[in-house]
């Protein structure tokens, strides 16, 4: 974790700023830093389930209601080091490595996604078909040429499925890069009405567990609350670099 850390924080010196940091603890997040004109609130651990769901349910809210995206940077996921260019998607939260997050700032984009032990890649089946019939190649030819069944095609063509690791390959080594999504890591997550119900101690108002912060509120601005003079300082600071305001309860 401290290596890790400490690599991020080099990039970040390198590439970008760093607005707000606290390791006295694991928090939801580690750090908030700046790339370009965009923030995020990042989270640093070893592995991807060192990061608890209510942890999870934290960074969202935060980023729902700051427009903030969260990336975790980890080594690992459930033991097994996670490749570069591979996002691990859990609970709408984006999991990657170091080396990940240094070709995003190069602006080369993810692609492939790890999901239950597989990785896959999502195919613009418009662009497939398209380009399919451009080179004048049948379905069937296709799928020969892919190894999988004419109906495993047809289904990426109309965007039902995703092609595991190797067929993703095979498919960009026949039709370019851009044949395949890009996973774009700016997207704000997406938050259930069951998840807000959980946290939801108020009109607007949702409890935070494991941040600086005991709650969120979203009124005409966002306005982090704080209850106790524990955390208050760093409250202060998380606030002023996700652009929020502070209110004492």
């Amino acid at each position: 974790m401290e290596r890790l850390l400490s690599a991020t924080l080099n990039v970040i010196k390198n590439r970008g700023e760093q607005l707000f940091i606290d390791v006295a603890r694991p928090y939801a997040y580690t750090l908030v830093a700046k790339f370009d004109n965009r923030k995020y609130i990042m989270k640093i651990a070893k592995d991807a389930e060192e990061v608890s769901q209510s942890a999870i349910k934290d960074l969202k809210l935060l980023s729902f209601h700051t427009n903030t995206p969260s990336i975790c940077v980890v080594s690992s996921v459930k033991g097994y080091l996670l490749q570069r260019g591979v996002v691990y998607l859990r609970n709408d939260i984006v999991f990657m490595s170091l080396a990940t997050l240094a070709d995003i700032l190069e602006g080369i984009e993810p692609i492939f996604k790890l999901n239950r032990g597989v990785i896959t890649a999502s195919i613009d089946g418009e662009k497939l078909r398209a380009k399919r019939e451009q080179a004048g190649m049948s379905l069937g030819a296709l799928a020969a040429n892919l190894g999988v069944t004419r109906e495993t095609v047809y289904r990426y063509e109309r965007g039902e499925i995703e092609a595991p690791l190797k067929v993703a390959e095979k498919i960009i080594r026949i039709f370019g890069e851009d044949v395949a999504k890009k996973i774009d890591i700016n997207e704000k997550p997406r938050v259930s009405q069951e998840e807000l119900a959980s946290r939801q101690i108020g009109t607007n108002i949702y409890k935070l567990l494991e941040s600086h912060p005991d709650a969120i509120k979203q009124e005409d601005k966002t306005i982090l609350i704080s209850e106790g003079a524990e955390r208050y300082q760093k409250t202060v600071e998380l606030a002023y670099a996700l652009g929020a305001e502070v209110e004492r309860m």
